[in-house]
Formats: structure tokens, C-alpha cells, sequence
């Protein structure tokens, strides 16, 4: 195998733009390196394998006006994104309303009112904030999927999976008040009344995506609604189901891939039997069950309510 001569530190880990490079003594030859991967003209970094590599590599040369935006910056943020990330997925770009647009292979431009949409830098790339994000995702994404987003930045949890948005003690990224506040200031804008619909649906205290879909599909297949996390005293100790009926001492337990670690079996079946022997009902669901819009779990809780009604 062809060894490559070393690049100076300054190139070793990051992308970078060739005029910079050449600048400082790497050789045309260099450039060429088959080690090196050519995500957009003038630019070289390592091989590229997830969307922080790729947004990285386009920030060398990004507009100093643009900034990442909808899927782009919602995966930066760590927001809840269905769709994993190819690399062919083009990096969303916004532009000030009025700029002149501009275009690179392998980006997709949008305007924004940057005005009314506020930015900032996440790990020194340059993305619209979470909320203006959100509103950026209302272009594209559909009525559930932007009711786990919103889940995702009202949540105070600190298991939420990935999410990288700023949160106080207590509270999470927004309140409710703060999204219908910011709805009401970008009156007009692409994407508002989507947005403004799915926050009627969104709820406090989710730990994972798939506690809010878990929520909308119950809802959706004409069941109440239940209480997110709410406060259940068992044996002494304090319990916070995924979702429950208190009245009806029904709680329903999402079982995500950290369930399966041992330590967190052993957990789990304790408190389990805790909520058992005070007189409560769990219905445990796992992501298989969510095929077929939920009818396995949806049918569980459905027979759970009516023997709690009889």
C-alpha cells in the first residue's frame, strides 16, 4: 500500500481549502492523496461519514450571510430525525431573504427572513437556532414527525438520546408560551401553520422520540390521551412512567435498546413488580410494535382500560 506523506498538524483532522493548504507547502500531488476526499471544489478532508464531516468540509467555504438549516441543522442540533442520514442527502443552506442565492454540488439553498430567524454557532459551525430550525423542518417534514421535534426541545430530560440543544435545570430548550410567543412574531412565514398545529400536540418530559410517537398513536386510534411521566409513589419510591392512566393505574412503558442492558433488566422488573403490587397494570412496548401504527399495543391498552372500567 502507497504510503502518503504527512500532512502539516493544522490539516491532519480537519477539512480544509486547498488555496490554504498550497499556501503552506502541500504539493499539488499531496492534494491528490486517494486518503483525501473532494466533498466540494477547492475543498479536501478525510473520508466523510456522517453529517458533521460533510457540514464541517462545506463551512471552509460557506457565505458568511448563510448558515445550515432544516434537516441539515436539525441533525447538527441532534433533533429527532426519522430518516438516517446518507451521504448523498444534500446539505440544506440558508440564505437571507433578498441575497443572492448561490450554488454548490451536493447543497440545497433556502431563503429565510433573517430578521425574524436567529443564528448562532454549534461547535463553530455557523446553523439557525433550534426554533427557527423547527420552522425550517415545517417545510418538509410531516405532522408527526414535527410534533417529535417540538417533544424534543420542550423536554427538561437529560436521557433524551443526542439532542444537543441548550437546556436550563428544570425546563427544557422552550416552553410552550416560548413556541406560541416565536409563532406569533414570524406571522407569515413558510412554514408557521404547521408548526403552530403540531405544537397543540406537543407535550413536556419525553425521553425519546419514540415516546412521542408511542403517545400519537394511541391518540390516533381513539383512545384518551395519557399523562407523560407522570409522579407514581410504589412501595415508597417515586416512578415516572413512559405514559400512564393514573385514574385507571394503567401505565405503558416504551422498551427502547437501553432496556436491554442487564443492569437495567434487573431494574426494570423491579419496578415492575413494585407498580404490581399496588394495583397497577403495564403495557410494555418495543419499536416492533409500532408497525402497523401501533394496532398490537393499541389493542393491549385498549383491553387494559376496558377490565379497569368493568
Amino acid at each position: 500500500m502507497r504510503r502518503h506523506a504527512p500532512l502539516p498538524p493544522t490539516y491532519d483532522d480537519a477539512p480544509f481549502r486547498v488555496v490554504d493548504a498550497l499556501n503552506d507547502g502541500v504539493t499539488k500531488g499531496r492534494l491528490r492523496g486517494t486518503d483525501l476526499e473532494v466533498p466540494f471544489r477547492r475543498v479536501r478532508s478525510a473520508p466523510i461519514t456522517d453529517v458533521h464531516g460533510l457540514a464541517s468540509a462545506y463551512a471552509t467555504v460557506i457565505p458568511p450571510h448563510h448558515a445550515f438549516a432544516g434537516l441539515t441543522a436539525g441533525r447538527l442540533w441532534g433533533l429527532p430525525i426519522a430518516q438516517a442520514w446518507a451521504r448523498a442527502e444534500p446539505l440544506v443552506i440558508a440564505r437571507p431573504n433578498r441575497s443572492a442565492p448561490g450554488y454548490a454540488r451536493g447543497t440545497r439553498q433556502i431563503a429565510y427572513d433573517a430578521t425574524r430567524l436567529s443564528r448562532t454557532l454549534l461547535g463553530g459551525l455557523p446553523v439557525l437556532e433550534p426554533l427557527p430550525t423547527a420552522l425550517t423542518l415545517a417545510r418538509e417534514l410531516s405532522h408527526e414527525a414535527l410534533v417529535q421535534v417540538l417533544d424534543a426541545l420542550l423536554t427538561p430530560s437529560r436521557w433524551y438520546p443526542g439532542l444537543k440543544v441548550p437546556r436550563e435545570p428544570e425546563r427544557g430548550h422552550v416552553t410552550l408560551e416560548e413556541i406560541d410567543a416565536f409563532l406569533v412574531a414570524c406571522r407569515g412565514l413558510t412554514g408557521v401553520p404547521a408548526l403552530r398545529a403540531a405544537a397543540t400536540d406537543a407535550r413536556v418530559g419525553v425521553d425519546s422520540r419514540f415516546e412521542t410517537v408511542t403517545r400519537l398513536l394511541i391518540v390516533e386510534a381513539g383512545l384518551p390521551e395519557p399523562v407523560v411521566h407522570p409522579l407514581v409513589v410504589a412501595d415508597g419510591i417515586d416512578h415516572h412512567p413512559d405514559l400512564a392512566y393514573p385514574e385507571l393505574r394503567i401505565a405503558i412503558e416504551y422498551e427502547g435498546d437501553g432496556h436491554r442492558d442487564e443492569r437495567q433488566w434487573h431494574v426494570d422488573i423491579e419496578r415492575y413488580a413494585r407498580l404490581e403490587a399496588v394495583g397497577w397494570t403495564t403495557v410494555r412496548v418495543t419499536r416492533d410494535h409500532l408497525a402497523r401504527r401501533g394496532a398490537h399495543f393499541v389493542a393491549r391498552i385498549r383491553r387494559a382500560i376496558a377490565l379497569r372500567e368493568r
